[in-house]
Formats: structure tokens, sequence, C-alpha cells
């Protein structure tokens, strides 16, 4: 089953995989799903991802309340947004405390997949003014951080 996100346009997966998995494994998983008879999903952007971020929530998976999706965790998911000066590295979003920051693309980290276009001009790297915005929007300036290892 999926959820259409009114507000974006997006279409996400209602039931979100568990398992942890490398950037390129999770980008593969996505070009490879099929939810209800649908194909075309795609590891989101990371004002996508982040654009299903609640900041007010305080306790469990930083969502809206009365959200339908099921299996989120309170953990860390990928987005298909590489950091600009380190290609080695890509953004992701924490949904415990609604933060992101980026990592090696060789950690693993859940994977939650969407459907619908990207934003115009964007690729798995996305624009450095992109990812200014969504900082300055979510956490305030300087906010982000940097992990290197679970």
């Amino acid at each position: 089953a999926a959820v259409r996100d009114d507000e974006t346009g997006l279409v996400w997966e209602k039931t979100v995989e568990t398992t942890e998995m490398s950037w390129t494994d999770a980008r593969a998983v996505c070009a490879d799903k099929n939810v209800g008879g649908r194909k075309g999903w795609r590891l989101p952007s990371i004002s996508e991802l982040s654009s299903l971020v609640d900041p007010s929530t305080r306790s469990g998976p930083t969502l809206p309340a009365g959200h339908p999706f099921t299996n989120v965790l309170m953990d860390v998911y990928w987005s298909a947004t590489s950091v600009t000066d380190n290609p080695k590295n890509a953004w992701l979003v924490f949904f415990d405390t609604g933060k992101a920051t980026f990592a090696f693309k060789t950690i693993t980290f859940h994977v939650w997949c969407v459907r619908g276009t990207m934003p115009a001009g964007s690729t798995n790297v996305e624009c450095e003014k992109e990812r200014e915005l969504f900082l300055s929007r979510r956490m305030g300036a300087g906010s982000d951080f940097y992990v290197s290892r679970r």
C-alpha cells in the first residue's frame, strides 16, 4: 500500500522496510520495488524526506500525529542527496529527533522509498542551494553534524 501526500504530490510507502542497508543498496532496492503493482520508486531527496518530519512531535517517530505509516522506526533514513563537496557521503534524516546530517554511503541505515517527480534540475547529487535552504528552514544555521560510524 502507498500514501499520497497532498501537500507535495509525492507517494510514499505506507509500510516501511526495517532492514538497514548502504546508500547504493537502498537506491537499488527502491528502483526494484513494486508496491500495489506500481514500479517507479526511488530514494527521496533530503528536502522530500524532511517534508515528513513534524518538529513539534516529542515522542515516537517525528511524524505528524495520526500519520498513516507503519514500521517507521525512531532511527536514521537515507536520502538520495549526495553531499555536494564530498560525493562519498549522502544526507539522511533522524526520525527520532527530526534532524539531518550526512554519512559515508557505505554505512547502513534505513530506507523509505517514494514515487513522484524529483525537484526540477535535481539528480542524485542535488544543488548546494537546496541543501542550504533545507538546513535554514529545518534546523537553523550551523546545526548539521557528521556521522562517521554507528
